[in-house]
């Protein structure tokens, strides 16, 4: 099958104007931090669980928000967007003890974390 420039650029045509003008981020939003959760302590490969990323700032949200994944006695945080810090958490109220996870080093405390705050 032929197509002539003018079919081509015609059909180029109708399909950029059937984008949308804006591109939405999936999830519901952009997130404020990225770490890595991991079933054991010493944040080893072997053990990691997944890349989370954290959507809510200024507020105390669960690290296993499914519970499907296994416990988290270890994580690192990949990356932060500036100006926020996060703290994880033993409980699930974030009124434990809190781990600062600065960006690149692994945190891990007594017990399995439940929550972070971003």
């Amino acid at each position: 099958m032929r197509f002539t420039a003018s079919t081509v650029v015609s059909f180029l045509t109708a399909l950029s104007s059937a984008a949308p003008a804006v591109l939405e981020p999936r999830q519901g939003g952009e997130y404020y931090a990225v770490g890595n959760q991991y079933s054991s302590g010493g944040c080893l490969a072997s053990s990691l669980i997944f890349a989370d990323p954290i959507y809510v700032k200024n507020g105390c949200v669960a690290l296993n928000r499914f519970g499907t994944s296994p416990s988290i006695v270890s994580y690192t945080l990949i990356g932060e967007n500036a100006g926020c810090s996060v703290k994880l958490y033993t409980d699930d109220t974030c009124t434990s003890p809190a781990f600062s996870a600065p960006v690149g080093g692994c945190v891990q405390g007594g017990s399995p974390f439940h929550e972070i705050f971003g």
